[in-house]
This record gives structure tokens, C-alpha cells and sequence, in this order.
């Protein structure tokens, strides 16, 4: 009995050494959080992803989203009405030529060197859209949409995930559903 308390006492005394020297980890306390640029914050990223419409019908703002998001080419994966959830994607050429033309120069150079160079570049992409509507206090409801990116190189792997920021595709996506559901609410 006196073996098997020595023992355990010796284990929690190890455990409690290790837990003191355990640190945050920076990463992993950015779990979840955007990626966001220099000077930028949550606050403006959800500010551009961010709209409120004059309706409660999580049903109809969802099927004037699918609606434009179809008009400007993605297919609608994933939806539901009752949730206000809506999921869209859409498949894109990704090379660029001065890309292109820069990794055969590197190529090119490496080989005059007598070394290797492997040419990578962007080759597609996918374009991802979620959205979500929430009821907003005052009897309005706000539509929050996300695009984002996943680009392969050609060698098919993937290269890059991004969220896209540009302020312009959101401000054109809710110009368009803004359109949709007035015309929707005034059709006769």
C-alpha cells in the first residue's frame, strides 16, 4: 500500500510539474477567428458580410439568395427555408498568365544553374457561399454572407484557402437580392 501511494504521489507531483510549465498557445487561441489584414477587425469584416432586410420571412430571403446567387453562376448545394441556410458553390479557371510566365523564367533560370525548379501556379479554384438569416431585433432579419475560396495548383493539390474580402462581390450580391425580394414583394 505504501509502494502504490509513493507511486501516485510521484505521478501527481510529475503531472503538476507539467501542467505549470504549459503555456497558450498563440495559434491555438486563434482557432476560429478570420484571417483579417493589417488595420483590419471582425467589426468591418462582418460590417461588408452584413445586410438587414425589412422581413421576418426567413423562407423568402432564402429562396430570393438561392435565386441570385443562380443568376450570378453558382449552384446551390445545401438549403433550408426553416434555418435560413443556405449553401453555394462554383467552379473557376484560376491560371494567370503572368504566373504562368514566371514560374517557366524561374524554371528556365534554375536549369542555366544546373538546378531544379518545380513549376507550380494556381490552376482552379472553388468558390464557396454560405449564408445565414437571423432574426434582427425590430422585426427585420439579417442576411450574413461569406465567400471564400479554395485554389488547387496543377499538380492537384490544394494550394490556398482564403476568405474573400472584396468589398465590391458582397455590395453586388446585395444589390441584386435587394432587387430580387422587391420585386418579389411587388409582383403582382
Amino acid at each position: 500500500m505504501k509502494k502504490f501511494a509513493g507511486r501516485a504521489g510521484t505521478v501527481i507531483l510529475c503531472a503538476l510539474m507539467l501542467a505549470s510549465c504549459v503555456t497558450h498557445n498563440e495559434y491555438a487561441m486563434q482557432i476560429g477567428a478570420p484571417p483579417l489584414d493589417e488595420g483590419e477587425t471582425t467589426v468591418s469584416l462582418r460590417a461588408i458580410q452584413q445586410r438587414s432586410f425589412d422581413t421576418l420571412e426567413a423562407k423568402r430571403i432564402v429562396a430570393a439568395s438561392a435565386a441570385t446567387l443562380q443568376d450570378l453562376g453558382f449552384n446551390v448545394t445545401a438549403s433550408s427555408g426553416g434555418y435560413g441556410v443556405l449553401a453555394a458553390s462554383k467552379e473557376r479557371d484560376a491560371v494567370e498568365t503572368g504566373e504562368v510566365a514566371g514560374q517557366v523564367f524561374l524554371a528556365i533560370l534554375a536549369g542555366l544553374a544546373g538546378s531544379y525548379h518545380q513549376v507550380v501556379y494556381d490552376e482552379s479554384q472553388k468558390i464557396n457561399v454560405s449564408l445565414l438569416v437571423s432574426e434582427a431585433p425590430g422585426g427585420s432579419s439579417n442576411v450574413r454572407v461569406i465567400f471564400d475560396r479554395h485554389i488547387t495548383n496543377n499538380q492537384g493539390l490544394l494550394w490556398r484557402a482564403e476568405v474573400i474580402k472584396d468589398q465590391e462581390i458582397y455590395q453586388e450580391f446585395f444589390d441584386r437580392l435587394s432587387e430580387s425580394l422587391f420585386l418579389e414583394a411587388h409582383t403582382l
